[in-house]
């Protein structure tokens, strides 16, 4: 599946970033700012969590026919107001790709923890977060 055709992103407008340290990006709108007119949480962590899932499709896309991934923990420090543009980058947590990838095709499941970073087009960190994923490889 490609994640910028899932609705819920749609419906917020992420899109893939032209600067090649991202991920996604997206604009604040009327729908998606807070009482405080900010970004809101949910949508930062929105284009947080698409992102991560976009990083681990790049980086598994061989394997990618045969996993099934899942969330299963999420920790999220919010850090600034968000009032501009908003990029993400992600990088794993803990393991190398090798080391994902020989554990997936050994044990056919493992928990890969991503960490993503959003910040503004001035470059101010807005949030910190990382999703732990659930992956499962099941071969046919």
């Amino acid at each position: 599946m490609k994640i910028l055709e899932i609705p819920f992103h749609q419906h917020l407008q992420l899109r893939k970033c032209d600067h090649p340290s991202f991920i996604f990006e997206m604009d604040p709108f009327p729908e998606t700012l807070n009482h405080l007119q900010t970004v809101h949480a949910c949508a930062q962590l929105t284009l947080a969590e698409a992102s991560s899932g976009e990083f681990l499709r790049e980086n598994l896309s061989d394997l990618q026919e045969n996993l099934i991934p899942v969330i299963r923990k999420t920790e999220a420090k919010y850090l600034k107001p968000a009032t501009r543009t908003l990029r993400a980058k992600a990088s794993f947590a803990s393991n190398t790709l090798s080391e994902i990838r020989n554990t997936l095709l050994e044990n056919k499941r493992m928990i890969v923890p991503v960490k993503v970073e959003i910040e503004d087009v001035e470059g101010t960190k807005t949030l910190a977060v990382t999703f732990d994923w659930f992956i499962t490889y099941q071969t046919l």
